[in-house]
């Protein structure tokens, strides 16, 4: 009859399931030959033996034939049907007092990972590269088309662990395939991890207020952009939110200080591409130039800071920094000392 028994419901299957259910044994061997298959491989992802999945699907047929009647949508039957099958290796695993999250991948699981014969080697890496309950996660969500709910109680986990192992199992996965993708594909799907550095907005943090006002007036009338902030944690938290592409920040800084401001932003990857960081210094205070330095400052500014020689010195930068004095640049000198632009 052609029955296939592989998504959510049977093709062909209503008519077949609702004589099965009048009795005719006939059709139902038809159903059962088309669905013992699936069921193999859900058992023997769940119970990790082949001589106990096949005894635990022939128990499944039975508890299926003997129930048939109390099924009342046959669209529903792939779902329902999956549930018998769930129950029935849930309760041979609590005779062996055995939780399924806890068996090893069988060699032949390992190999039932759901990707295709021609999928990408990364991907399949990826896939084997996770750790076992996640991979099992995923086998039985995508695989098998348990739901979040089923694979809980199944694997003895929380509702909201299921739901985090999918997501962290999908991230690794996409990010393995947009690693693949060349770069004019990624820009394409809007997912390229590189995009130009253009410089429009000047996040700075000057307590003096005399001082922060001129520096807004001239780098503004310089055709730029000026968000000013508070604290050492306003820029932080600026940065973390994409808000702009130059840090002036005063040595002077507060919450937490300029050094720590510095070191932060150097341990996030984003910032450290594109946020490059102007201080102001102290004049003749070589030590602070050397910190500064150190804690990946690209340029040093002498304060009180002339206004015009800050836009000559951000005017440099603009020009400078994406080709050669950005982090991992081609053309970057690593004996350019950064505070000597």
């Amino acid at each position: 009859m052609g029955v296939v028994c592989t998504y959510n419901n049977v093709e062909n299957g209503p008519d077949l399931i609702q004589k099965a259910r009048n009795g005719d044994r006939e059709a139902f061997g038809s159903l059962a030959e088309a669905c013992r298959p699936w069921l193999y491989g859900l058992c023997f992802r769940l119970v990790r033996d082949q001589g106990t999945a096949e005894d635990l699907v022939q128990e499944t047929l039975l508890r299926t034939l003997r129930d048939l009647p109390m099924l009342r949508d046959p669209r529903r039957f792939r779902p329902w049907l999956s549930k018998i099958a769930v129950n029935v290796c849930r309760m041979h695993l609590r005779r062996l007092q055995v939780r399924p999250a806890e068996l090893p991948l069988a060699a032949e699981e390992s190999q039932s990972l759901p990707t295709g014969a021609d999928s990408p080697p990364r991907v399949k890496e990826a896939l084997a590269a996770l750790d076992t309950t996640s991979r099992r996660v995923l086998m039985l969500y995508y695989g098998d088309e348990l739901s979040q709910a089923e694979i809980s109680e199944l694997l003895a986990l929380s509702p909201a662990a299921v739901k985090s192992r999918l997501h962290r199992a999908r991230e690794r996965i996409r990010k393995e395939m947009v690693a693949m993708m060349s770069e004019k594909q990624k820009q394409k799907l809007g997912v390229s991890g590189k995009k130009p550095w253009k410089l429009r907005t000047i996040l700075l943090v000057e307590p003096d207020e005399s001082v922060r006002e001129s520096l807004h007036r001239a780098l503004m009338a310089a055709g730029y952009k000026v968000i000013a902030l508070p604290t050492g944690e306003a820029a932080l938290a600026a940065a973390a939110e994409r808000k702009g592409q130059l840090l002036i920040l005063d040595k002077h800084c507060v919450e937490p200080n300029w050094i720590e401001v510095l070191t932060l932003l150097q341990a996030d990857s984003w910032s450290r591409e594109n946020l490059p960081v102007g201080v102001l210094v102290d004049a003749n205070n070589a030590r602070d130039r050397i910190l500064a330095w150190q804690a990946g400052a690209v340029l040093c500014l002498t304060r009180p800071p002339d206004v015009q020689e800050v836009v000559g010195f951000v005017k440099r930068l603009e020009r400078l920094w994406p080709e050669e004095y950005r982090p991992n640049s081609k053309r970057r000198d690593s004996r350019v000392k950064r505070c000597n632009l």
